[in-house]
């Protein structure tokens, strides 16, 4: 059973990790709101299955090992700090599809987040009521203790977002919707699991939720991106406005229409009938502009898409 449980944790972390580190450097390219919305989901969940993975292999590495046990504290402490965040970062997610007022969603956010901190003050009672004080069983205890029972919280969420789904008018908020229901509805399950069965077991079932849905909302950045940033754009209507907002002269709109249809600078110089060096220090004014940094991020912004820049 050991070794299941290892495969599926060296599974988890790895698809998570890869994800995370996928989803920053889009982001670093694209500057997409989309796409932070997803790494906040993704980063803490993949952490922290980095982080339970190295303290499970710690605890069954072999005698003659360095003794870290001094880090186990620090480790608690880190693991802790990623359950909170982990947490709120999935709360703060699907209270976003709510469809009520946008008043309404920050009273949400706000009741979530305090929620989460009553599991935690609550969760922390029970761990030095079992730990009697003594400090490597209160952190042996809370690195067991505070995941699955803090998680309880989404699946809480998950019941208010099966109360309101049929409200859900938005097909890629219904989607996403759909997801966390998947992900989180088995929670409370899982939890019972992980409390009752699985105490002296480093690997949690609760891991499963977050990788699923850190999986699901993963694919479905994939399926934006790909439909989103390989598509030509006709801008031609949008061009006074946006020769009068980014001050682009004629010039300059025209290498912004060819460049939202994909063109290289090379076709662009041969289509202008202009040097390609000339090309160059148009792109460059236009970029500075429009206060970007690449073409992934001039077709977010022309294409209408989760730009936090504008």
């Amino acid at each position: 059973m050991g070794t299941v449980f290892d495969a599926i944790q060296f599974v988890e972390t790895s698809l998570l990790f890869s994800s995370a580190l996928f989803s920053i450097i889009m982001y670093v390219r694209t500057k997409d709101r989309l796409v932070l919305r997803t790494l906040m989901v993704l980063l803490p969940v993949a952490m922290l299955l980095f982080f339970s993975y190295m303290v499970s292999l710690n605890n069954r590495s072999a005698a003659g090992v360095e003794n870290v046990s001094w880090l186990t504290p620090l480790f608690a402490l880190i693991v802790i700090g990623l359950i909170m965040a982990a947490i709120l970062a999935a709360c703060f997610y699907v209270i976003q599809l709510f469809p009520i007022p946008a008043k309404n969603r920050r009273i949400a956010l706000l009741s979530a987040t305090g929620i989460t901190g009553l599991l935690l003050i609550t969760t922390a009672i029970l761990v030095m009521y079992m730990s009697r004080a003594d400090l490597t069983q209160s952190v042996t205890t809370a690195l067991w203790a505070f995941y699955p029972l803090c998680s309880i919280a989404l699946f809480a969420e998950a019941l208010a977002v099966a109360g309101m789904y049929r409200r859900i008018k938005d097909p890629h908020h219904l989607k996403l919707a759909r997801y966390f229901l998947i992900a989180f509805i088995p929670q409370i399950a899982y939890s019972i699991i992980d409390f009752i069965l699985l105490r002296q077991v480093s690997f949690q079932l609760t891991h499963l939720s977050y990788a699923v849905f850190s999986v699901f909302v993963f694919v479905d950045l994939c399926t934006y991106f790909f439909s989103h940033y390989s598509r030509e754009i006709d801008i031609t209507p949008k061009q006074e406005d946006l020769k009068t907002k980014f001050s682009l002269s004629d010039r300059e709109f025209e290498v912004v229409e060819l460049l939202a249809k994909g063109m290289s600078n090379q076709v662009i110089s041969e289509t202008l009938h202009i040097s390609i060096n000339t090309v160059k220090s148009h792109v460059k004014r236009i970029y500075s502009k429009l206060g970007i940094g690449n073409r992934l991020q001039l077709i977010n912004l022309l294409g209408n898409g989760h730009n936090s820049n504008k």
